[in-house]
């Protein structure tokens, strides 16, 4: 038989003069399970963006293909790349976060799950409110006398998440978190019941409910899970090392037909161990069998004298990584050694100015450290030089306290059995305390399972001691019909800017984020899809940040400057115990340490300086004596050529 050979197609222009070989390769033949390690400043955005573009010039529909990312903004950011590459709209694909896309299954599937589609999302801030209820309402159950010491609402949601995200029982959730809190199991155990019974009964989910409830309809309805993924013709992962348990485990389910699972991370970037993120999956997704490896390693962010640096200090317990520099030569790292804490700050104060003199964006400087309190003399050194700088921290623009009363107004609009926005939107009126406005939700409750109107009620507990007329002539003309922007200016105008003025010394501020969310509203035409985006989205507070951060020095922990990359970076306290942690040594935790050090460096395009103590210590003195510590030090691993050294002291 004569045989026929088929030729291949050409490799399309786009990929090929936009891609180095190693991308290239990449985009080209990841299929089946592919696993790309994609080294820091390595273009992994630009891998999932032309991996996406590749697909549809093959003849792949955007909606056969999910993108999975850890932020709305990579999403947005690589479709929209997506888009001007591939040449066209991508309509129908799905993407988003994990949250997003599993929110996106339980509206479609709600019938499935015993939950209406007109669920709201609980933030953690509403969260802990209602583990607090329910903590505040069983000590009053057992008794003063009886009552033990519990954890905050805090630390029990947190107890909660991880014992859900990393699939493990409460009891071991617990030890995990702190062991002390074993000998009150059983009650955490009640308030979890708790809280688990009040999310249903005020028609709501909070986020960890969004991953595992999606799990649970995937495993109980196999015919529903085979429909979506037979859609799913190609799954791409984006920062595939923050994964926990359950995410993995959802993107494996979905890929369980056509079997394209295409993974992009960095097992030597996972530092988010305390929220159930497993570097381990990636070694776990190359143990399953049959799956390709890729790395990417040119690095196009940094001098070759901080990629030599960062090569220097990859991560024992990492997969083996090579990165090359392609930029021009620049400044040597700089390893600065200062007595004490008071010392340090003067120093990257001082060389702060000097950059901003030299022309250099206050924007493209950072400071990055361990722990927060690290950055408490820095701040105030700052403030004297009056050098502009913001604080990566803080409530999200969504948990401020100006915002969630303006949602719970939404909310309850949407979503009358919403318990938790009646009570705090209530409380907004003076005279209306936590008892009062209990009794106006039961009411409220019972009269909306009747069919009776929530105003109606409300205007019975109407009085001289009870001012509510605003209220419930907001709620008499505003429906769930009604334009999103329209409710809000419609509260903001009738009540709450006035609020504003008598409740806060910045209200002015506060107004301009009331401000601010109107413009966002006005995108929207139903209520329901803008809750949903701000519950399940950080985008809002991208952009406020990137807003706020211009015209300021940024500083912030290592863990919130995962992602970015400034011209100049600093980072401070690199001491035995305070970087690495002593906390993480104590518990064994030294690599994740490592991999922590490992992101603070590779943010730095230009000017890197690691600021250490000469005593080990950022504070020296203890007492009046001197306390020296050594232990794991980060500095051993830098060979001494490849940096320079700086003694920092007074010149007087």
């Amino acid at each position: 038989m004569k045989k026929y050979s088929l030729k291949p197609h050409s490799v399309s222009d786009f990929l090929q003069n936009s891609l180095d070989s190693e991308q290239l390769n990449a985009v080209l033949n990841s299929k089946g399970r592919s696993l790309v390690v994609a080294g820091p400043g390595s273009g992994k955005t630009r891998v999932i963006t032309f991996k996406i573009a590749h697909l549809i010039s093959q003849g792949v529909k955007p909606e056969n293909i999910l993108l999975v990312t850890f932020t709305r903004a990579a999403s947005k950011e690589m479709i929209d790349r997506a888009r001007k590459a591939s040449g066209t709209s991508l309509k129908g694909m799905l993407s988003g976060t994990f949250h997003h896309i599993c929110n996106y299954f339980i509206r479609k599937y709600s019938k499935y799950l015993d939950i209406t589609d007109n669920f709201t999302i609980l933030d953690r801030e509403d969260s802990k409110d209602l583990i607090k209820h329910v903590r505040g309402q069983l000590l009053e159950d057992i008794g003063k006398k009886e009552a033990p010491v519990l954890p905050s609402a805090g630390v029990l949601l947190s107890i909660f998440s991880y014992c859900l995200n990393c699939m493990v029982d409460l009891e071991e959730s617990i030890v995990r978190k702190n062991n002390k809190f074993l000998g009150v199991y059983e009650h955490i155990e009640e308030i979890w019941k708790r809280y688990t019974q009040i999310k249903l009964d005020h028609n709501g989910l909070d986020y960890d409910d969004l991953l595992i409830k999606t799990t649970e309809l995937f495993e109980n309805n196999p015919r529903i899970l085979s429909k979506e993924s037979e859609r799913f013709q190609w799954i791409l992962v984006d920062e595939f090392q923050d994964t926990n348990l359950v995410q993995y485990k959802l993107v494996e389910m979905l890929s369980s037909v056509n079997k394209n699972l295409i993974v992009v991370g960095d097992d030597a970037q996972s530092i988010y161990s305390f929220r159930g993120a497993r570097f381990e999956n990636v070694y776990d997704f190359l143990n399953k069998g049959d799956a390709n490896i890729f790395k990417i390693q040119n690095n196009y962010r940094s001098t070759p004298e901080i990629v030599e640096l960062v090569n220097k200090i990859v991560p024992d317990s990492s997969l083996e990584k090579e990165l090359k520099a392609v930029r021009d030569s620049g400044p040597t790292p700089v390893i600065a050694e200062t007595w004490d804490n008071l010392e340090e700050a003067a120093f990257v104060a001082q060389k702060i100015e000097e950059h901003l003199n030299d022309g250099i964006p206050p924007e493209r400087i950072a400071v990055l450290y361990r722990s927060h309190y690290h950055s408490m003399e820095l701040q105030m050194e700052l403030d004297k030089r009056k050098i502009n700088y913001i604080l990566f921290s803080g409530p999200k623009f969504v948990e401020t306290a100006h915002v969630k009363d303006i949602l719970a107004f939404l909310k309850v609009i949407f979503n009358p059995l919403d318990q938790l926005s009646w009570g705090r939107l209530l409380r907004l009126f003076p005279g209306v305390g936590t008892k009062t406005s209990f009794k106006i939700i039961s009411a409220i409750m019972s009269a909306v399972n009747d069919g009776v109107e929530p105003h109606t009620i409300i205007d019975n507990f109407e009085s001289n001691r009870y001012n509510l007329d605003k209220i419930v002539e907001l709620l008499k003309r505003n429906d769930a019909n009604d334009r999103p922007t329209n409710l809000i200016e419609d509260f903001y105008s009738a009540f709450y800017g006035d609020y504003l003025d008598q409740k806060y010394p910045n209200a002015r501020e506060r107004r301009l984020d009331v401000e601010r969310l109107i413009d966002i509203s006005e995108r929207y035409e139903d209520i329901g899809v803008l809750l949903e985006d701000l519950a399940v989205s950080e985008k809002v507070d991208i952009e406020r940040e990137e807003k706020e951060r211009s015209e300021n020095i940024v500083l912030t922990t290592v863990h919130q400057a995962k992602g970015l990359e400034w011209d100049v970076v600093f980072i401070l306290a690199v001491n035995p115990g305070d970087f690495p942690h002593a906390m993480a040594i104590m518990e064994g935790n030294y690599d994740e340490e490592e991999r922590i050090f490992y992101v603070a460096v590779t943010r730095c395009r230009d000017f890197l300086y690691i600021v250490r103590q000469r005593g080990g210590r950022s504070k020296p003195m203890m007492g009046n004596k001197f306390v020296f510590r050594t232990g794991h030090d980060f500095i051993s691993k830098i060979p001494e050529n490849i940096v320079e050294k700086w003694d920092i002291g007074w010149d007087f």
